[in-house]
């Protein structure tokens, strides 16, 4: 069996990852959601660290780009849900 090497990507994915698991909680447990944009912010930055990883994974740019697309989009809803408040 292959060993698997440890990817710094990956460990960024999950840190990020974790973050937006917490926040999210904390906004639905509390009713508070004025946390949404960093929310939205972090998990473009995990979609985009996402993107990344399968590129270098696999080689094929298509889904590379497909990540890297919703990543953006979701970063420029948190940018508007920042300017808009």
């Amino acid at each position: 069996m292959a060993e698997k090497k440890f990817d710094i990507l990956m460990l960024f994915q999950v840190i990020f990852t974790v973050f937006v698991i917490l926040i999210s909680i904390y906004g639905k447990v509390t009713e508070n959601y004025s946390l949404l944009p960093l929310t939205l912010i972090l998990l473009s930055i995990t979609l985009l660290i996402m993107g990344l990883r399968e590129y270098k994974r696999t080689k094929n740019l298509l889904w590379g780009i497909i990540i890297l697309c919703i990543s953006l989009y979701i970063l420029f809803s948190a940018i508007e849900g920042i300017m808009i408040n």
